[in-house]
């Protein structure tokens, strides 16, 4: 029958299954419980929210890479070049280049003591070295000169020594240090010495080097310096020698330090010494007595081959003139001890 209708009135057939999924749809959301006000629009927002977002990623276009931008970095270190490429891609960190600053060590040969004014002191007849350490020296030449007044005077260049004294020559320790050395140092090798270095332009180590020596004289019982004294026969002779800077060896005073001679002959009786290592100054005291015409003569105070002086004594049998003077005293120790005391005060004050 429901075949026959479906022939007769198809209209009427899609209206009545129109009426028949409505009336199930209703009693399917009959069955469904209903949620709160609030969660509704929190969903409906959720839902619109990530709906919108979707839509925007879906139509967001990635942004165009740039292209990269290439940085050359040039570092000269010494005799060696390198260089460092830098790539910048816009929105990652840019690498900034290191560039070694004005006088830097690594920018070329550097003294690892710096470049100020070095002052050493050496005693007269010691051994000295003076110190050029070069960071990065690469191919450049060392050379040491010596300035005197207005005279420049080329010592070592290289690791060859040029000067014609043999007590300077080049004593180099690896891995960096040009050391100049000096043996047997006088007086006269007192003045400033550079280490340089052949550079554009060049780089210039100085040294002082100052030279101490013992300061001998021969005073009187003022302690005044005499060179020629008068004594008459048969009186007894007395000379004191005082040595300032002396510079004991470590601290420990040496019994020959002073020596006297008579003429050309050496004296090993008739001295005492008195030593003070803490202001390396000595006092040597001489006696004679009685005197004779023999003991007349030249008489030298020498502190080893560093420093000496000397007295004219003149023994007189007779009367003496006028304007001679007259020191037949004999001296006792405590007179003695008082010359080390004015010594020592007088070295310290100088």
């Amino acid at each position: 029958m429901i075949h026959c209708v479906k022939k007769a009135f198809p209209t009427l057939l899609v209206l009545y299954e129109i009426i028949m999924c409505s009336k199930a749809a209703e009693s399917i959301q009959a069955d469904i419980p209903t949620a709160p006000p609030e969660m509704g629009s929190t969903l409906s927002m959720e839902v619109t929210t990530i709906t919108a977002t979707s839509t925007q990623e879906q139509y967001q276009q990635p942004p165009p890479t740039p292209n990269p931008v290439r940085h050359d970095t040039k570092i000269e270190l010494g005799a060696t070049n390198i260089t460092k490429y830098h790539h910048n891609f816009g929105h990652l960190n840019r690498s900034k280049p290191h560039f070694p600053m004005p006088g830097s060590r690594f920018a070329g040969p550097f003294f690892e003591e710096g470049s100020e004014v070095t002052n050493v002191t050496a005693r007269v007849g010691s051994t000295i070295n003076l110190e050029c350490r070069i960071g990065l020296l690469g191919d450049k030449t060392v050379t040491w000169t010596q300035r005197r007044n207005e005279n420049i005077n080329i010592l070592t260049v290289g690791r060859n020594t040029h000067s014609k004294d043999e007590r300077f020559h080049l004593a180099f320790r690896y891995p960096n240090n040009y050391r100049l050395q000096i043996s047997y140092v006088t007086r006269r090798d007192e003045g400033m010495y550079e280490c340089q270095v052949a550079t554009h332009p060049p780089k210039v180590k100085k040294t002082f080097l100052e030279i101490s020596a013992p300061e001998v004289k021969i005073v009187d019982e003022s302690i005044r310096e005499v060179h020629e004294r008068y004594y008459y026969e048969g009186s007894s002779l007395l000379l004191t020698c005082l040595a300032t800077s002396v510079g004991f060896s470590e601290n420990e005073p040496d019994t020959d330090i002073i020596s006297w001679k008579h003429g050309e002959n050496l004296l090993s009786e008739g001295s005492r010494l008195n030593v003070t290592a803490e202001t390396s100054s000595a006092v040597s005291t001489l006696t004679i007595t009685p005197l004779e015409k023999i003991h007349s003569g030249n008489y030298t105070c020498s502190v080893g081959n560093l420093a000496e002086t000397t007295v004219a004594v003149h023994v007189l049998n007779g009367e003496l003139p006028a304007a001679v003077q007259t020191a037949g005293v004999h001296f006792k120790s405590s007179n003695s001890f008082l010359l080390l005391v004015i010594a020592t005060l007088w070295s310290l004050l100088r």
